[in-house]
């Protein structure tokens, strides 16, 4: 569901650490090896699959996937910390609030992800109400801006409309500070199972477009399922 340059893995074409059907098995990462780190070895018939950590733009998905299946461990310790009912009988849970970070992107590419932070546990007065909780991008400067990860205490994997307005703006916001238009942000919904720990974890993308571009239409399915045990590049 992104307009960037895939990874072509023979009959598969892949983005990121990602399948679209849970039937399907999550990409592997080739094994091939440039003779020359300095030259570009293009997938053909002789050499194989082209490694995504090879190219920049195929990187970055790989890598920021990577990213939000390391974050899930990093709000399990914040959910451990913060103890009571986030971690009932000393284990951690994520069923009592949203925990989430956001992504920045190094000069190599490796993708980092700012401190967890998280929102207010349910309400007793009004237990309908839905949580919810603000994504906090300090430490996250707008030319290192990558995307986003947070939970969903329910297991929902969806896009709600503030996730997916918060989402956007974001995006649109980096775009007019930094011309990034030919780059792709990632949105990362970690839905939570009843045992209170991480079941699913689903992408979803915004680009290339520019900032005063109109949004893209907000995502009735759940996208494609990341990888909870993925690696980053080398």
């Amino acid at each position: 569901m992104t307009d960037e340059p895939p990874t072509d893995l023979g009959d598969v074409v892949v983005v990121g650490q990602r399948r679209s059907e849970p039937w399907q098995p999550f990409p592997e990462r080739p094994t091939l090896v440039r003779p020359d780190p300095d030259v570009a070895v293009l997938p053909d018939e002789g050499t194989g699959p082209l490694d995504p950590c090879f190219n920049p733009d195929t990187a970055l998905p790989w890598n920021a996937d990577a990213a939000a299946a390391a974050a899930v461990a990093a709000f399990r310790q914040a959910a451990s910390a913060l103890g009571g009912a986030d971690a009932p009988n000393g284990s951690p849970a994520l069923t009592n609030r949203e925990f989430g970070r956001a992504f920045g992107v190094n000069a190599n590419g490796t993708v980092y992800g700012n401190t967890v932070h998280w929102g207010d546990p349910p309400n007793p007065a009004a237990p309908n109400e839905p949580v919810h909780m603000t994504i906090n991008f300090v430490g996250i400067p707008p030319s290192e801006y990558v995307g986003f990860a947070h939970t969903h205490i329910d297991g929902n994997g969806h896009v709600s409309d503030r996730d997916w307005t918060t989402f956007t703006s974001t995006n649109n916001f980096v775009r007019s500070q930094t011309g990034r238009s030919d780059q792709t942000f990632y949105l990362y919904i970690i839905g939570v199972g009843q045992n209170g720990q991480p079941d699913t974890i689903y992408v979803y993308a915004d680009g290339p477009r520019g900032a005063a571009d109109p949004n893209p239409p907000q995502p009735t399915a759940v996208g494609p399922e990341v990888n909870p045990d993925a690696q980053p590049c080398p």
